[in-house]
């Protein structure tokens, strides 16, 4: 058997106008698509309440973050999980900003001190500051808006990978063609995790960034077609 690979799902719950059975978790079927077709067995996280069991985190070989609009309890686990489990980790668009984020957000938590879980104290860090806040930045006048099925060329631009990174290695050459409608992308200037691609168009926005050798993100979309076999193949390697 393959090995299994956790699919982090978007969240769409909470919406106080709707009844309670429409609080529900989203998983796109590309994603899953994609893992099979590198030859893993892909299997949905279904976290409970925004928060995943241990043993669902402990069942996986490694990991997909999927896009979404926002970041909650359980995308913290699994990138923590993977880090210090030493796990395969793939973020697409929302995942690759994770990478960013939890470090981010983890140093400022640390600099103040915390006791007990670090998700924890990171969870509780964001909802002290409200809804509106990001650590991301904005990407003026960029494409916001979902491609339509058949259209997925049409949203593709080039991407600049940087030599010598984990990315470079994965996909073994120096640039790349991915789907892009993000409106938020990691800030250029930040230095806890290494860059590894930027937008050809010159306009300063970055695409993918990475951690050691397990830890890897793209901001575009390669699950859109089956065209960038080896970002998911690399969830297949020891």
């Amino acid at each position: 058997m393959g090995k299994i690979i956790g699919i982090v799902p978007a969240a769409i719950m909470g919406d106080m106008t709707k009844s309670s059975m429409s609080d529900y978790y989203k998983v796109g079927n590309n994603y899953a698509k994609r893992v099979t077709e590198a030859g893993c067995v892909p299997i949905a996280l279904a976290p409970v309440d925004y928060w995943l069991s241990e043993e669902a985190l402990d069942l996986c070989d490694g990991f997909i973050v999927q896009g979404g609009d926002e970041f909650y309890a359980y995308h913290f686990q699994v990138i923590h999980h993977a880090i210090t489990h030493g796990k395969r980790y793939l973020g697409i668009c929302l995942g690759e900003q994770l990478i960013y984020v939890y470090h981010e957000l983890k140093r400022r938590v640390e600099a103040r001190g915390y006791e007990g879980d670090l998700i924890k104290a990171i969870c509780a860090y964001l909802e002290e500051q409200g809804p509106s806040f990001s650590v991301q930045e904005k990407i003026p006048d960029h494409r916001s808006g979902a491609m339509a099925r058949g259209g997925e060329d049409a949203a593709k631009h080039d991407v600049n990978i940087v030599p010598g990174t984990l990315l470079h290695r994965v996909i073994g050459r120096d640039t790349m063609r991915l789907a892009s409608f993000h409106y938020l992308h990691t800030p250029p200037t930040q230095t806890l995790v290494p860059i590894n691609a930027w937008s050809a168009k010159g306009d300063g926005v970055v695409e993918g960034t990475e951690y050691g050798d397990n830890i890897l993100g793209v901001q575009g979309h390669p699950e859109v077609d089956d065209l960038l076999p080896e970002l998911f193949v690399f969830l297949a390697k020891d």
